[in-house]
């Protein structure tokens, strides 16, 4: 599985790709990306918490190194905005999940949804990420027989834009006694992201694995000089839009369909902290 923001970093973006970036316009926008925080244990286990639009990789991750058992799969599964679920059938067909889909509820009454209660295997889990996550968002709960370890867990619906650019200044508007408190409060300052605020969407808990290379590879696969021994890992995702580049064909488009061909030329900041050091970088995209 190849993460979107990979895509995006490696010049390799699609239309699944594009589709993410429909809802920006100019503009900075220090909270459009996703945000992840991992902390590693002397066990080498691994707690992550993260934003919206990192589920699937973490998802993925899990899934792809369970141990052989049964695990218990809820939660929902929607399509993504613009996505016809006949695009799909075919994935569908493959996972045993072409029928039961309803139409969302609310504000995600454009969407289709599947609601997850599942008995499957490791590799069943992983096929389902493998398959679905270009073309709908994944959001999962899994859950071993037994134990606390090996367990997914992500927020049951898709949260509003408003929430998931989060706060304009999350600095200045935390309280003192919070700000005192906070171990990411300088970054804060630095960023405007708010670590905690922002990493509530989504969580995952290992057991023991042998390497964290493997993580790494999927989250910053642009950072490879890291050292992946690690106590604490933080990503930031930052977009910058300096331009739109609109279709030859844009006078005989509707207004809708204009807003959904528009390209959008910036950059991506991403921002990777590791033990108290932090490095960064700048990559230009047109998607």
């Amino acid at each position: 599985m190849k993460h979107f923001l990979t895509k995006l970093i490696q010049g390799e973006a699609d239309q699944s790709v594009h589709r993410r970036f429909i809802k920006f316009s100019k503009g900075e926008f220090p909270n459009g990306g996703p945000v992840l925080r991992a902390k590693a244990t002397k066990k080498n286990t691994m707690a992550v918490n993260s934003s919206f639009e990192y589920e699937d990789l973490l998802g993925y991750f899990l899934a792809s190194n369970l141990p052989d058992d049964t695990y218990k799969v809820g939660g929902n599964i929607y399509t993504q905005p613009r996505v016809e679920l006949d695009w799909i059938q075919n994935e569908l067909e493959e996972l045993s999940l072409s029928s039961g889909w309803e139409k969302g509820k609310r504000d995600l009454k454009k969407l289709m949804v599947y609601p997850m209660d599942l008995n499957l295997s490791p590799d069943e889990i992983t096929q389902i990420f493998e398959k679905l996550s270009t073309n709908c968002y994944l959001l999962l709960t899994i859950n071993p027989e037994k134990g606390k370890e090996w367990v997914f867990k992500a927020a049951e619906k898709i949260p509003p834009l408003k929430k998931t650019f989060g706060k304009a200044d999350p600095y200045s508007e935390c309280k003192p006694d919070k700000r005192i408190k906070c171990k990411n409060a300088e970054l804060c300052q630095k960023t405007g992201i708010c670590i905690t605020e922002r990493t509530k969407f989504c969580r995952i808990k290992t057991g023991y694995l042998e390497e964290f290379a493997e993580f790494f590879e999927l989250v910053i696969p642009d950072f490879p000089q890291l050292h992946q021994s690690f106590t604490e890992l933080l990503v930031i995702n930052q977009y910058t839009i300096n331009k739109l580049v609109f279709p030859e064909d844009r006078d005989s488009l509707s207004p809708q369909e204009l807003r959904e061909k528009i390209k959008k030329a910036g950059f991506v900041e991403r921002i990777v902290y590791v033990d108290n050091k932090i490095q960064s970088k700048k990559v230009d995209f047109i998607v």
